[in-house]
């Protein structure tokens, strides 16, 4: 190529191109199928945003406007039900940037996190696999089926910042196994910070721990750290005060038998790509597993039996396999060495992909705040603080109590209850169930005792209307698809569990 250009691995640099550039074009043919993958998913999760939008949002957004304002919470002042109960808010600093980020860009901005979160996070996995020894195709395929195999990954709460810490404790753990150094130390400052953003710290102190113990089992020194992992879960505010959290949320959680998330997992539409993935995982693993590294052959297994037994797990499997999976693929599916033509083609489709990524992502971002509101409107909120007046409280479904708070901050203290269910007892919560059963009668028995009753769903809807729920006289104040509410007077003290 002695006046065009010359070739660097498959593809043509034009003379006058610098070196640096000729490195991204090599990077891009050979790596071109993860980056338009990745940069594709960054485009659908745009173009669904305020589907990311959950209740644990506005919770997080809630949370973190008190901090900002009041400090470390240690009693709750948000909730009617729960006023004045001890309070261990272990996902603090998650809650503060969050708050942070919505205060100086709005919505769009705390948006725009969610969608880094969830790139890094894939692209951290990604380079961790081929550093490990996968080919592009494998580590691509993978990439591509992490979020169909656990949806609720990207939404949008204070787990987002622990997406890319834990498939860098992941990474670090499976490269010491590989390749021993001092380096697998760095997880620990990791852990120290992660304690105080998400409780999903717990199984990756853990399996550090687990880790170190088997190095101590080879008489290797630096596993006397790693054993210490879990005492990073103390690196917060709260010290000693997170061990009765940890307590209660590991081993006695009043609400596990009645959120979907701490529950086993069940085959449904919403959970076949995980069980096909655990299933080909499985068979992989057992024909293969020698490609594996040490820490990999004994954690994935573990991860897998924690998927089962509860869906907030699936996603740390998910995860997992978006570093080790692409190895087994390889050994059942022998890649071949990629061809000039099949670069140049890389290098075409992620430079396509990037862009187009970019111009959905810049467009969606743009939108205005409402757009994210899928839950209702601002003067929906409006119309329920100005119904409840200055002491009214507001008997409002989980999926709307914290995004009331959030747009009608007078409300805190008002708004019966919201989704920390970790601040009611067992009984409390089997009393807190029957208000999702349309069929029990704790609606007949708290709704007329409300200044204001939200719902969310047509089925509650009509079991306020027709169940003589609601005290005489009682006016329907909003009306949209998804939200409504009812004001109305009442006699007495609102209702408790």
């Amino acid at each position: 190529m002695s006046q065009g250009g010359t070739l660097a691995q498959g593809v043509v640099r034009p003379v006058g191109v610098p070196r640096r550039a000729a490195g991204v074009l090599a990077f891009l043919g050979e790596n071109g199928l993860i980056v338009a993958f990745i940069a594709a998913w960054t485009a659908v999760l745009a173009a669904v945003l305020p589907n990311l939008f959950v209740s644990d949002t506005w919770l997080a957004l809630v949370d973190g406007r008190l901090i900002a304002h009041s400090g470390i919470p240690h009693h709750d002042t948000l909730t009617y039900w729960t006023l004045g109960k001890h309070w261990v808010d272990q996902q603090w600093l998650a809650q503060l940037a969050l708050y942070e980020l919505a205060r100086r860009g709005g919505l769009a901005l705390v948006a725009a996190l969610a969608l880094l979160s969830v790139t890094a996070t894939l692209a951290i996995a990604a380079g961790a696999a081929r550093i490990l020894g996968a080919s592009a195709r494998s580590t691509a395929l993978v990439a591509l089926l992490v979020i169909p195999g656990a949806p609720w990954l990207a939404q949008l709460r204070t787990q987002t910042f622990a997406l890319p810490l834990y498939v860098i404790v992941f990474a670090l753990l499976a490269l010491d196994a590989r390749a021993p150094g001092r380096r697998v130390l760095f997880v620990l400052p990791v852990l120290a910070v992660w304690a105080n953003l998400h409780g999903s710290v717990s199984l990756a102190a853990g399996m550090t721990a687990l880790y170190g113990l088997t190095l101590l089992a080879k008489r290797e020194l630096r596993g006397l750290a790693l054993v210490a992992a879990p005492l990073t879960l103390l690196a917060s505010p709260y010290g000693l005060g997170l061990v009765g959290y940890y307590r209660l949320m590991l081993l006695h959680p009043p609400f596990a038998k009645v959120v979907t998330e701490w529950q086993p997992m069940k085959v449904e539409g919403a959970t076949a790509v995980f069980f096909v993935l655990a299933f080909v995982f499985a068979v992989l693993w057992g024909r293969h597993r020698r490609v594996l590294t040490s820490f990999e052959q004994w954690a994935l297994p573990i991860l897998l039996v924690a998927g089962l037994i509860a869906v907030r797990n699936a996603l740390w499997l998910e995860l997992g396999l978006a570093i080790a999976g692409p190895r087994l693929i390889d050994a059942a599916w022998r890649p071949v060495e990629a061809t000039a033509a099949v670069r140049r083609v890389n290098v075409a489709l992620s430079t396509f992909a990037v862009l187009a990524a970019a111009v959905v992502v810049g467009g969606h971002l743009a939108r205005p705040a409402s757009w994210f509101e899928a839950q209702g409107s601002p003067a929906a909120a409006a119309a329920v603080a100005r119904a409840a007046g200055a002491h009214g409280v507001v008997l409002a479904d989980d999926g709307h109590a914290d995004w009331l708070l959030w747009e009608q901050p007078q409300l805190a203290g008002r708004v019966a209850y919201d989704v920390r269910f970790e601040l009611f007892d067992a009984a409390q919560m089997r009393r807190l169930v029957q208000l999702h059963d349309v069929r029990a009668g704790a609606w007949r028995t708290c709704g007329s005792t409300m200044a204001v009753v939200t719902y969310g769903t047509a089925s509650l809807r009509r079991l306020l209307l027709s169940e003589h729920v609601l005290a005489a006289g009682a006016r329907q104040i909003v009306r949209s698809k998804d939200f409504g509410a009812f004001a109305q007077r009442t006699k007495g003290a609102p209702c408790s569990l």
